[in-house]
């Protein structure tokens, strides 16, 4: 009975290690998809891996945002407000859909996916909060060119925040005048999970 027992869990051990390697490997390529700016193709993969696996809500995120840059702002939304309830995709769910709302020029529908945005990110939440106020007041700028720029703009202010956090995690064991801060800004980071 013992050795049956264990022969059952490293059977199961070998079925879970290559289902997620599986599941890791389609993630994989659709990433690689994404960031050749192949969108068409790695929105659809990235929906495979969601159907695949429904609690990959990263994969979810990024097919929403691969719609985006598709172009198709509506099936962006559409993937990404459901992710709103997840309080793991929120944050990203939220501004990816605020965005595509805003390339749409539906005020109300980026009003509604922005009215419960928040994150931790000091630097994203300054700006994008910026936008947010005059989203409100009627006076921000919608189309698919405005909502590059307010992506672009919360691009760099992630990049900012990574380089912040990174140099305060380096700082923790070193003294403070031991690390000279970088001459150049930091190049743009996407925000995404």
């Amino acid at each position: 009975m013992n050795r049956f027992h264990g022969a059952l869990v490293l059977v199961a051990l070998v079925v879970a290690v290559v289902i997620t390697a599986g599941c890791s490997g389609k993630s994989m390529q659709a990433s690689s998809l994404l960031e050749q700016g192949r969108y068409a193709e790695a929105a659809t993969a990235y929906a495979a891996v969601t159907a695949e696996n429904p609690s990959d809500w990263r994969s979810g995120v990024r097919q929403g945002y691969a719609l985006y840059r598709k172009g198709d702002y509506a099936a962006a939304r559409a993937v990404l407000m459901p992710l709103t309830e997840d309080w793991r995709a929120d944050e990203y769910a939220r501004f990816w859909a605020g965005i595509a709302a805003i390339a749409a020029r539906d005020g109300d529908a980026a009003r509604t996916a922005w009215s419960g945005w928040t994150t931790d990110r000091m630097e994203v939440l300054r700006v994008v909060r910026q936008r947010f106020n005059l989203l409100q007041a009627d006076e921000l700028a919608l189309g698919p060119q405005s909502a590059e720029l307010y992506a672009r703009e919360a691009a760099q202010a992630n990049a900012l925040e990574e380089m912040k956090r990174d140099r305060d995690r380096f700082r923790s064991g070193m003294d403070r005048g031991d690390v000279p801060d970088p001459a150049l800004p930091p190049s743009p980071v996407e925000y995404l999970p």
